[in-house]
């Protein structure tokens, strides 16, 4: 059997000479007669024994702290449903009040700014980038890097960021994915796999419109 599973290909050969093999060789009962399973055969009744939780045998502390844990997690899964809902609400006249017009043009209408047009192209601090509609925090300035393509340029993004589409064409590199702001659906650019060209760690170059960005510096 050695020189069967050296080769991937003859997995199934095995199989099927180990089940031959086991067949022959085991003689089954009479009928009538009991057979007990195997000790490391689970039966029925000792699987539904074992999915039994026996919460008499959980220290109250450790119970209480699961239960806090477990509260505290949906409580924040509400909490972010909630606030995402709020900013779908809005309507377009109100998004217009809030944001610029070039923010407008580029978060609702899905525009794109002319290269080299956002200050935010040349921004070099330390700091985090966040949506300029409504301040999710998007990219960490450790991920930026100057693309020289004119459009601010990060390699890797935060959960903010959610990456939509995806295809041959985005395979090929013919077309990114589209970028949206992960609460309030605002876009904000496109993601290529073209990052090798400038040996970014994650081979991705995440291209944004700087207006769709806002920037808070940490020096």
């Amino acid at each position: 059997f050695n020189s069967l599973t050296a080769q991937p290909g003859n997995r199934m050969a095995l199989g099927l000479l180990l089940l031959a093999a086991s067949s022959l060789a085991a003689t089954p009962p009479p009928r009538g007669t009991r057979v007990n399973p195997p000790s490391n055969i689970r039966t029925a009744s000792t699987h539904a024994k074992r999915r039994m939780i026996d919460f008499g045998r959980i220290p109250r502390r450790e119970a209480m702290g699961t239960g806090l844990a477990l509260s505290g997690a949906l409580g924040m899964r509400v909490a972010r449903g909630d606030e995402i809902m709020k900013y779908r609400e809005i309507t377009n006249a109100q998004w217009r009040e809030k944001l610029t017009p070039e923010q407008y043009f580029i978060l609702r209408e899905r525009g794109t700014e002319r290269p080299f047009s956002s200050p935010l192209y040349k921004e070099k601090r330390k700091g985090t980038f966040y949506c300029a509609g409504c301040k999710t925090p998007l990219f960490d300035s450790k991920a930026k890097f100057d693309s020289g393509t004119g459009w601010p340029s990060f390699y890797d993004a935060l959960p903010g960021v959610k990456v939509k589409g995806g295809g041959l064409a985005t395979l090929l590199g013919l077309s990114g994915d589209e970028l949206e702001c992960r609460t309030c659906g605002g876009h904000l650019g496109d993601r290529f796999n073209d990052g090798i060209l400038w040996s970014t760690p994650t081979g991705l170059r995440y291209c944004i419109d700087g207006y769709a960005l806002k920037f808070e510096s940490v020096e």
